[in-house]
């Protein structure tokens, strides 16, 4: 820590920030009884622009290609709007898959082709995915989309030239050989050179990060660094997103109490690797307990910000006590829309709860037909002649089928109409995969993991700028199924 940078130092004002660029909350969380805030770097401190993942999808291809792939991969070009992040690889099947809180694959390709709805049910309903086995992958970072895309590709490509579907053994090698070449795209220095050279096409620079780190640090945060980056590239890329001699700070590492990097995460969390001294506050490798060490704060002292729900926040947070908060980018573009869809969203809640009072009244018709074809059958061969109950009993039959038939095509053509609202709103969002966090009216497997593990989630780290470093976040009022008719107003998400 240099001696000119006092925790004193007029503070940055604190700036109002549109909605987008809040930050949300589903545990509240006290800054007060926060004594160190550390960040991830890549697609956290660092954001990156779609450019990296174009180069990181073409040097994977010339990998493939070493490996014995078509040289057709080459004409390829990777498009950023295919895929999203939370999904998941079927290597079994040659499929990509979206899944919703409950690990129902709701959406799925096989190559580049839409599995229709039947297909679809007919391929997971009897084998639900567990997700611990190894035909399972989630791309659940942003370094990931490119793999998802070349594995759609990949399956087309091969299946188009063969005419046959590919086997199990032949989709589940061709996802390793793609695992294997995105790896080394980053072991290799290849990517992370290119970034060294050219930062400024690689780099989205925010002009606010330096202003939010300063205004943490001068209350007296002991703010680190904590990446599975070496220090060489570190250093590069920090030195491009912090001004120097500004509030003082000489260097990137003067916003920093310390510094660790190599740090491979998850396992940092778990093991008990000594570090390795790399200078006054640098670090290489290492542990949670060392870092804590070195910090003099532990347990839920501690706030930890990164992009990564498995390596990030659900690991830091189930084996540590760590505070944590979810870097999501594409939360700001994601409401965005959901802003201009929002007339069309609510039609589609409407029929939703048209659709539900409709399936109560068919469940109650069908109720009425049956028990009136019971009563018939207890009539026939007792009931008198004189009494001839036979023509009123078909006249109340006939009038219970017509209104079945009836309420089962008015929930045909309200689903018609559903999926028709569905198919528009998504169109806003990812064509083929809708929103990032939801799946219709539930959370997708994406969303549900960022709220049962992130205590916070904003698009930037730079939006705590807006917020005073002594700020409470309260989450919203969270109501059970049957309390939503007893709907009252909540404290703001972000206030």
């Amino acid at each position: 820590m240099t001696k000119d940078i006092e925790p004193g130092l007029a503070s940055v004002e604190q700036l109002a920030l549109d909605y987008p660029r809040r930050i949300f909350v589903n545990r509240g969380l006290d800054l007060n009884e926060v004594g160190a805030i550390g960040f991830d770097m890549d697609y956290t401190l660092c954001r990156y622009t779609a450019d990296l993942e174009v180069l990181a999808t073409d040097l994977a291809i010339h990998h493939l290609v070493k490996r014995g792939y078509s040289a057709r991969l080459k004409d390829i070009h990777f498009d950023p709007s295919w895929g999203i992040r939370g999904l998941v690889i079927d290597s079994e099947r040659g499929n990509v898959v979206k899944m919703d809180a409950h690990r129902h694959v709701t959406r799925a390709w096989h190559g580049l082709t839409p599995m229709t709805t039947e297909h679809r049910r007919a391929t997971y309903a009897s084998d639900p995915p567990r997700l611990s086995a190894e035909r399972w992958s989630m791309m659940d970072t942003l370094f990931s989309t490119p793999e998802s895309f070349l594995y759609a590709h990949l399956v087309d490509l091969i299946e188009n030239d063969s005419g046959v579907e590919m086997p199990p053994p032949e989709t589940r090698r061709l996802y390793a050989d793609i695992r294997y070449c995105i790896d080394l795209v980053h072991r290799d220095d290849s990517l992370k050179s290119a970034v060294r050279d050219n930062p400024s096409k690689y780099i989205d620079l925010d002009p606010l990060l330096g202003p939010a780190l300063h205004r943490l640090r001068s209350a007296g945060k002991k703010l680190f660094v904590l990446t599975n980056s070496d220090m060489n590239y570190t250093e590069h890329v920090m030195n491009y997103l912090l001004e120097k001699d500004v509030n003082g700070y000489r260097t990137w590492q003067d916003y920093f109490h310390t510094i660790w990097v190599t740090g491979r995460k998850p396992r940092f969390f778990e093991s008990t690797d000594e570090p390795f001294r790399l200078g006054d506050k640098a670090f290489e490798g290492g542990s949670r307990q060392y870092l804590e060490r070195e910090l003099g704060v532990s347990g839920d002292r501690v706030l930890y910000v990164g992009d990564h729900i498995y390596g990030d926040v659900l690991k830091s947070r189930s084996t540590t006590g760590w505070r944590t908060a979810l870097v999501v980018p594409e939360v700001e573009g994601e409401l965005a829309a959901l802003e201009r869809e929002i007339s069309a969203i609510h039609q589609r809640t409407e029929l939703e709860e048209q659709r539900f009072e409709l399936e109560g009244a068919l469940s109650s018709a069908e109720l009425l037909l049956r028990a009136a074809r019971r009563a018939e059958r207890r009539r026939s061969g007792v009931s008198p002649v004189s009494e001839n109950p036979q023509s009123k009993s078909d006249d109340n039959k006939d009038d219970l089928r017509s209104w079945v038939a009836d309420l089962r095509t008015q929930l045909d053509e309200n689903e018609v109409l559903i999926s028709k609202l569905t198919r528009s709103i998504d169109r806003h969002f990812n064509p083929s995969w809708g929103q990032l966090l939801k799946e219709r009216h539930k959370h997708s497997l994406f969303g549900n993991q960022m709220k049962s593990y992130a205590c916070l989630y904003t698009s930037r780290v730079s939006n705590f700028a807006a917020y005073s470093p002594s700020h409470t976040f309260e989450p919203p009022r969270d109501l059970l199924p049957h309390e939503r008719i007893l709907r009252v107003p909540s404290p703001e998400s972000s206030s």
